[in-house]
């Protein structure tokens, strides 16, 4: 087979991958709620973040990233392996096609999410990247949390930073695909932005929504309080019922126990 009809395959592949969904089916399954009809409506980690708190869209991301990197990954080795020289051009060529297919889905009629999470599945599941990827997710997480509340820019800037590392280091490496490779890299770039238009129109309008990350996470700190609580008073609860009914146990043994003096005395 040739190395070409290997490489469509993988696109094919990976971009139906991509159409899965994670931000729909973690929002219906948790809360019965079609997450394209609540918030901004962008079925995407940030969006699950803002209308269904920090647990729900940390699972949303770490699903998104290995729908776009699980493919990658494998048509990394498995095309690698038998096409010598082709690894990471197989490696892009699949998660991109896995990032259109998360925006672009045939299944929602091409109405999907913006790619920025996908985009972090995709290098972070690069062998050479990995690294540099989970530290820049730190550097944009603290951001976010402690700098910036506006998740569109941290988004962007993580998108950014690690497109012109991966530019840099296959530029010195002088791999043989390198012109493909930055294709690939900068359309995924140019499509990120352009699917976030509306959020950069906001923002240099003054009308972007922030996302408060400490209020999200000490909400989640809350419940999870207050489910500790609830689970310690249902244990007392348990504990007084079970008093009550050996209590009740003891005292049927005891009038069981007159009866029967009764009937001797009788007797």
């Amino acid at each position: 087979m040739s190395v070409y009809i290997a490489l469509v395959i993988a696109f094919v592949v990976s971009y139906l991958i991509g159409n899965i969904n994670f931000a729909r089916i973690f929002s219906w399954a948790f809360a019965k709620k079609d997450i394209t009809t609540v918030g901004s409506k962008n079925p995407g980690t940030m969006n699950m973040l803002r209308t269904r708190g920090f647990g729900e869209a940390i699972l949303t991301l770490v699903m998104e990233a290995i729908k776009c990197g699980v493919p990658a990954l494998v048509s990394y080795y498995l095309i690698g392996h038998f096409y010598a020289g082709y690894a990471d051009l197989a490696f892009f060529i699949a998660g991109f096609a896995a990032i259109v297919g998360h925006c672009f889905p045939v299944f929602y009629k091409f109405k999907g999410g913006k790619g920025v999470a996908c985009t972090f599945g995709l290098f972070t599941f690069h062998p050479i990247f990995w690294w540099m990827s989970l530290i820049g997710f730190v550097i944009c997480f603290l951001l976010l949390l402690f700098v910036v509340k506006f998740g569109s820019v941290v988004s962007l800037f993580y998108v950014t930073g690690m497109s012109v590392v991966a530019t840099v280091l296959f530029s010195t490496s002088y791999h043989p695909f390198l012109i493909a490779l930055l294709v690939i890299i900068w359309l995924n770039v140019i499509m990120i932005y352009a699917l976030h238009h509306a959020n950069l129109h906001r923002l240099f309008t003054g009308k972007e929504n922030k996302v408060d990350l400490m209020s999200k996470l000490k909400k989640k700190k809350k419940s999870d309080q207050n489910l500790e609580v609830n689970d310690e008073e249902n244990k007392n609860n348990d504990s007084v019922e079970e008093k009550v009914e050996n209590t009740n146990q003891i005292e049927e043994r005891t009038d069981e126990n007159l009866k029967n003096d009764n009937n001797k005395d009788a007797n």
